[in-house]
């Protein structure tokens, strides 16, 4: 494994910690908080000194940062330590990296969980004046956020940092996390007392007396696809386990597990699949051959805005009744299932035909939030997903692709999602994009400059063969 290879992360939840592990963990972010902040304020005071020494290859590299900063009186264990100056790396070096282009990149800052640090905020903004408003109502939002940092684990290891742990006799999933230093006070044996455990990965028994480390089960979903997906495969050694993250929201406790994928190679395309982004559906496909010829077209009804529709209602509702809308009532999980469901099934089409997935680049203002974040998590699906079955992808312009004629390349005249061209086409708008998004795969800017542009590209398929559903 190593460049051709994807990162997935699932998230397991702490199974019903109990009041030492708890406290353990909660000692653990909280100091990891702390010392974040206490690493970035270092950074700041040199800044220079970093900027000047934190490169390697003529690039910012956390590794190089990391060696700048000291971890050293910080009160976790040395592993989580290492863990710390590699986190706080990688976030400088995006920082340093970004500066360059852009001198207004604002220095990152920690997640703070104390209270005074919200009171002297409020304190701060109830004497604001009009020309520091903006500044500190930014810096007021962004304090209310009380939380922890993520602890990085950054290696998977039985005998520091962290690994994951199954139980030979009972179908239960566990995670070593070393957390605490030598000597400290919250420190308990871990109480194993049998060689029932083993290490995800290695198949290895493990056994151990440490003091500076918990063990937490954790939580897997009834119908099976975290064992599917992820589990199965590191037991078989067809991927590995590598870093994870210790969250902690709403009084819950999460592991955020990276899991490595080798990736197949990429064919070379030979037919193209336009897949647009719609409205009343989330997508609509259109596959072409190399001449741009329509092989096949539709679209994939999954009900998700209706779904986002009713349940945007059902928060209104709750909303009118004095009822509390949480986030659960977004349902985001529901919908991004919806999603994951379509890239699956886009994936598979394209690599039946050994099919480029052709998506229409979306750096434009659309109106309306859920369609534009729903857009962009398509387009994250399919890209990873095809990245690991050897299905080539690649972004075309999106200008005009649904006012186009697919069949003769006039503009159309469109009522709602309905278009109707004069050479005799009717059809929905979006089934029509997703021909002229598959077809600019092909389009070459030099090749049609002196010919007319993309427009007369369009019009020179108005001899091709195209597909009917008559």
């Amino acid at each position: 494994m190593g460049r051709n290879s994807q990162y997935l992360t699932c998230v397991f939840k702490i199974h019903n910690p109990s009041v030492h592990k708890r406290a353990v963990m909660d000692y653990a972010l909280e100091e990891y908080t702390l010392a974040y902040q206490t690493l970035l304020d270092y950074a700041w005071e040199h800044r220079d000194h970093i900027a000047e020494h934190g490169m390697y290859r003529e690039r910012y590299n956390s590794k190089a940062i990391g060696r700048l900063l000291s971890a050293k009186d910080f009160k976790l264990h040395s592993s989580v330590k290492d863990s710390l100056l590699r986190d706080v790396g990688m976030n400088l070096a995006s920082y340093f990296a970004l500066a360059g282009e852009d001198p207004r990149t604002s220095w990152p800052t920690s997640r703070n969980f104390r209270e005074d640090v919200m009171r002297d905020a409020l304190d701060e903004f109830a004497q604001v004046g009009i020309e520091d408003f903006e500044e500190l109502s930014s810096d007021l939002l962004r304090k209310s956020r009380l939380s922890y940092m993520p602890v990085l684990f950054c290696r998977n290891d039985t005998n520091r940092n962290f690994t994951l742990l199954g139980n030979v006799r009972k179908r239960q999933l566990l995670a070593l996390l070393y957390l605490l230093p030598a000597g400290h006070e919250l420190g308990k044996p871990l109480g194993i007392s049998s060689d029932n455990l083993y290490q995800i990965g290695t198949g290895e028994i493990f056994n151990s007396s440490s003091r500076c480390s918990i063990l937490v089960p954790l939580e897997m979903g009834r119908n099976g696809w975290q064992e599917e997906k992820f589990l199965d495969p590191a037991r078989g050694h067809m991927i590995g386990v590598k870093t994870a993250y210790l969250v902690k929201g709403d009084g819950e406790y999460f592991l955020h597990v990276a899991f490595e994928f080798p990736c197949v190679a990429k064919y070379e395309p030979q037919t193209y699949l336009g897949v647009d982004r719609g409205i009343l559906f989330s997508a609509a496909y259109a596959l072409v051959d190399g001449e741009g010829a329509v092989l096949e077209m539709g679209h994939y009804d999954d009900e998700l805005r209706a779904l986002q529709i009713k349940h945007g209602q059902e928060r209104e509702v709750k909303a009118r009744n004095g009822q509390m809308v949480t986030r659960l009532d977004y349902k985001v999980k529901a919908y991004n299932a919806i999603l994951h469901t379509l890239a699956n099934l886009l994936v598979e089409k394209a690599a039946a035909s050994r099919a480029q997935i052709v998506l229409e680049s979306l750096h434009i203002q659309v109106k309306g939030g859920r369609v534009v974040s729903r857009f962009k998590k398509l387009q994250q699906y399919v890209e990873y997903k095809a990245k690991l079955a050897g299905v080539p992808t690649r972004e075309v312009f999106a200008a005009y692709s649904s006012m186009i004629c697919h069949k003769c390349g006039a503009i159309m005249a469109r009522d709602d999602r309905k278009v109707t061209c004069e050479c005799g086409y009717i059809g929905h708008s979006d089934d029509n994009a997703a021909v002229n998004i598959a077809r600019r795969a092909l389009y070459k800017k030099a090749d049609w400059e002196k010919k007319g542009g993309y427009k007369a590209f369009h019009r020179s398929f108005a001899n091709v063969g195209t597909f009917t559903t008559e």
